[in-house]
């Protein structure tokens, strides 16, 4: 339930000495007590497009006895103009990020709402480096919520607001930190778009690995060990790319007296550089095991790609193009099923064989 708002109505813009103070990310920017967010919402009703809705800006309002964040106020003016018929993409502009309580209201608005994606850039962290608050972030992650540090992509307007950032990723170390570990389950929309394997898309730029981790140490017959769900992280220019996040995860819980038995199912195939980093760590981990079912193959075609793919094979990896039964597994596994059974696309089955054939010739 939201707090009451005095203020229902968003703003239309903020005067540019308001971005310059309320939006300038300094690691420490002491006595900024107000929150600014600036959104867009956009739909797809009708279209496989997105269409613009509308967008303006929020700032908290009340006092210390009743506040109402800004994250609070747009979902309290939001869920009045929600129709279920409809899928939204929302995108925030937030001059700090949540505090643990707006990110509880965030996580639990989206998990009601599964229509509606939400992608949050903000200038600063919110006492970043407190633990509580770092579980915020990391609980609007499970839920779907994509969030990132704003950084520079040039002087332009959005929806009206001028930003003019410097480009450098201050207290982006601790977002990092926050989102170390994996999430559970992802949403059924984002698993339907990301995991689609229409061999021709080339728009979808995040990568998600859904995985298991199984162990034999007291037993003949592996036993359930770990799951869970990792992504892409961080900016363009400081990648953490899906499966160097879950290697970097999974090395701190490396024992040498267990053996591992690992499967990935991923959007993508890993990228050169991904793969070379799997290939080494299977190498030097011998007590490791590593099974990969990738939706689509990612610019197979590319000889370096080619390569890598054929690297980690030699070192044990079995590699393999998700068909029907692994996209159900990971839909009863991985995704906020609500009790809903798996659709299968158009093409699944045609396309697992046409990717499946040209893995095969990489990999002869």
């Amino acid at each position: 339930m939201f707090l009451s708002c005095a203020f229902r109505s968003p703003l239309e813009r903020i005067d540019q000495r308001t971005f310059n103070i309320h939006f300038q990310n300094l690691q420490w920017a002491y006595g900024r007590k107000s929150t600014w967010l600036c959104f867009e919402v956009e739909t797809n009703k009708d279209s496989n497009s997105p269409v613009p809705l509308c967008s303006g800006v929020f700032q908290n309002q009340g006092d210390s006895k009743t506040p109402c964040h800004a994250e609070d106020c747009f979902l309290t003016w939001f869920q009045d103009m929600l129709s279920s018929d409809q899928d939204y993409q929302v995108t925030w502009y937030t001059s700090w990020s949540p505090c643990p309580e707006c990110a509880g209201l965030v996580a639990d608005f989206l998990a009601t709402h599964t229509n509606v994606s939400l992608t949050i850039f903000a200038a600063r962290l919110y006492y970043g480096q407190d633990p509580d608050y770092q579980q915020g972030l990391r609980r609007m992650d499970q839920k779907g919520a994509r969030v990132r540090i704003m950084y520079y992509e040039g002087e332009k307007w959005e929806s009206g607001v001028l930003y003019r950032l410097q480009g450098h990723y201050l207290g982006f170390m601790f977002l990092s930190h926050a989102f170390r570990d994996p999430i559970e389950r992802i949403s059924p929309k984002i698993f339907y778009y990301q995991f689609n394997n229409t061999t021709s898309l080339r728009d979808r730029t995040s990568s998600w690995l859904c995985f298991t981790v199984k162990t034999n140490k007291d037993s003949n017959s592996p036993a359930s060990f770990l799951c869970g769900v990792f992504r892409n992280q961080a900016p363009p220019k400081t990648p953490c790319h899906a499966e160097n996040c879950f290697l970097t995860w999974f090395n701190d819980l490396l024992s040498s007296d267990q053996d591992y038995q690992v499967t990935w199912y991923a959007s993508w195939s890993p990228c050169a550089d991904c793969a070379e980093l799997v290939a080494d760590f299977l190498a030097t981990q011998r007590n490791v095991s590593l099974t990969i079912f990738a939706a689509r193959l990612y610019y197979h075609r590319e000889p370096e790609i080619q390569r890598g793919l054929r690297r980690m094979h030699q070192k044990g990896a079995q590699l393999h193009i998700m068909s029907l039964p692994e996209f159900q597994h990971c839909w009863e596994n991985f995704v906020h099923n609500q009790g809903k059974q798996f659709q299968p696309w158009d093409g699944l089955n045609e396309n697992h064989q046409l990717l499946d054939t040209q893995l095969q010739e990489i990999l002869r």
